[in-house]
């Protein structure tokens, strides 16, 4: 469903959905000021057209489409990576990173050509994948994207963490891949710090790297490391139930798994042993893949590192220990906005928790003691 929004002249359809899919922002620097440019607005303009018609060709070969031009900076999309099982797709992303880093000469060559324009002096190229809106804008309707995904993409282009010719991919993409054996093996892929999302949430990026052999070696560019993200195969389909502890024994999550579980995924968290059980034995019999933590730092862990997020549960109590069902909530939000979510809880506190919680309805909220047929045709419903 499309909202339209008009300011003055120029007019905007929102619309109600979102999609996921793959975004880029491919900053060039250049010496373009160093222009004269009471005398030069022709030249400016050549240069800007040749650059981004150059880089233009570049990605729409690869499948990909630039949305806008911000000054030194363009924004571009790969609609094609909004299909998981299509491999070929993102090694296509890469490749169009690549190909920019190494085409960057023969578009010097061709400013040279044309009235000496300046160079291009490096390039900084982001990419990340997650939830993007789409809005027409415009008296033409152009399309334009924002986003979560678009905003932490920009601030990774944007950070002293995006070095001069590299590709920089944020976290929520480096965790698709790792169910991808052919990219694991044609790319490195080396830690490259993280910034601040909010005061407590962290945000990792890393740099990619083709690879020149099947063997991972140590990479000590920039003081880094290199590391093999090994795909992580379920293999407790034959196992009813899994205890983990850590050492310290403060952190404790133990796993369900049903045999020949469908895609729908639900994961409880709750600090008492005893009502993770029974909320188990309460879904029994429905096609569900249920893994369940008594420790909030736990979940989330596991929680980043999934593949996607496509049809996930979180189930939570908010009275725990170290991160509680509010603080976990958050987290999980930012991590990816379209995560469901069900609170349970023993407070009488439903319309305080419509107030504090964006985006929560009455129906995503139940009150312990839980009733069986309630609950189940709760989760059902969130399914829809």
């Amino acid at each position: 469903m499309w909202h339209h929004s008009n300011k003055g002249n120029k007019s905007i359809k929102f619309t109600d959905d979102s999609l996921k899919c793959c975004v880029g922002f491919i900053e060039f620097e250049t010496s373009i000021n160093n222009i004269d440019t009471a005398e030069d607005h022709s030249q400016i303009r050549e240069y800007y057209s040749t650059v981004i018609n150059s880089l233009s060709q570049i990605i729409n070969r690869n499948n990909g489409k630039i949305i806008k031009s911000l000054g030194d900076r363009l924004l571009c999309y790969f609609l094609n990576f909004s299909d998981l099982n299509n491999e070929k797709a993102i090694e296509e992303v890469f490749e169009c990173g690549f190909e920019i880093l190494e085409k960057r000469e023969d578009i010097n060559k061709e400013l040279l050509i044309k009235n000496n324009l300046p160079s291009i002096q490096s390039y900084k190229i982001s990419l990340d994948y997650g939830v993007v809106d789409l809005a027409l804008a415009g008296d033409n309707y152009q399309l334009d994207i924002f986003g979560s995904a678009v905003n932490i993409c920009s601030k990774i282009n944007s950070s002293s963490l995006a070095p001069h010719n590299t590709i920089i991919i944020g976290n929520n993409l480096y965790r698709i891949l790792k169910s991808y054996s052919t990219i694991l093996n044609k790319y490195n892929f080396i830690t490259n710090g993280e910034f601040k999302l909010t005061e407590n949430i962290g945000y990792p990026t890393y740099n990619i790297k083709r690879r020149e052999n099947t063997l991972l070696q140590n990479d000590d560019t920039n003081n880094t490391h290199s590391i093999m993200i090994e795909k992580k195969l379920n293999s407790y389909a034959e196992e009813d139930f899994i205890e983990n502890k850590n050492k310290n024994k403060k952190r404790e999550g133990f796993f369900f798994h049903k045999k020949n579980n469908k895609n729908k995924r639900i994961i409880i968290v709750d600090d008492d042993r005893e009502i993770l059980i029974t909320y188990r034995l309460f879904l029994e019999g429905y096609d569900y893949h249920i893994m369940s933590f008594s420790d909030s730092y736990a979940a989330l862990n596991y929680i980043k590192d999934l593949s996607n997020f496509n049809n996930l549960l979180v189930i939570l109590d908010i009275r725990m220990e170290n991160l509680n069902g509010f603080q976990l909530h958050q987290q999980i939000k930012s991590l990816d906005p379209t995560i469901k979510i069900l609170f349970i809880t023993v407070l009488d506190i439903l319309d305080e928790i419509l107030t504090i919680v964006p985006g929560i309805s009455k129906e995503q909220i139940m009150r312990k003691p839980v009733d069986k047929k309630e609950f189940t045709n709760t989760v059902k419903n969130i399914f829809k």
